[in-house]
């Protein structure tokens, strides 16, 4: 049985990304329904993400299991005021270790360091987990309208999170 010890969290590699874009888009084909609209979606912001990526502003943390990709997420940073979270994703196997957890308590990490004030994301209704652990660090619910933007209808929702919305 894998624990979260058996885990090897690490920055940028080669083929990293890749590696999640593949597990996003097995993922949600096989949950969701998503076809290959999606795929060319995720494929198409991983190569943007690349051509753009400085490790002194932008921030991927990979989760390894026996040397392969199990997992990650990435932030993006537009201006240094401004980040996107992307592709928070872990194999099925390692759900429920703390590794989600882990990832998302790098980010802010790395948010305060980085004195970023503002990160968004866009996900959709019914993914509960993540959610939740969104929410529990400070991210808000700020916008959610149906749309098909990933192949098929759904509820997107829009999160930010600030540090304006801590201080008093």
């Amino acid at each position: 049985m894998t624990t979260i010890s058996d885990l090897v969290f690490t920055g940028y590699q080669a083929s990293g990304l890749a590696n999640l874009c593949a597990m996003q888009t097995e993922y949600y084909a096989r949950d969701w329904g998503f076809g290959h609209l999606y795929e060319s979606v995720v494929a198409s912001d991983i190569g943007e993400s690349l051509r753009r990526y400085d490790p002194k502003h932008d921030f991927v943390q990979l989760v390894l299991l026996v040397g392969e990709v199990k997992g990650g997420i990435v932030i993006n940073s537009r201006d240094g005021q401004q980040a996107q979270l992307h592709w928070f994703i872990l194999h099925d196997a390692l759900r429920g270790l703390g590794a989600g957890r882990k990832l998302i308590m790098a980010v802010m990490e790395f948010l305060k360091d980085q004195e970023i004030p503002h990160v968004y994301l866009t996900t959709f209704d019914g993914l509960n987990a993540a959610t939740y652990l969104y929410e529990e660090t400070g991210f808000k619910l700020v916008e959610e309208q149906f749309a098909s933007t990933w192949g098929r209808e759904i509820k997107e929702q829009r999160l930010e999170w600030s540090d304006n919305y801590f201080k008093k």
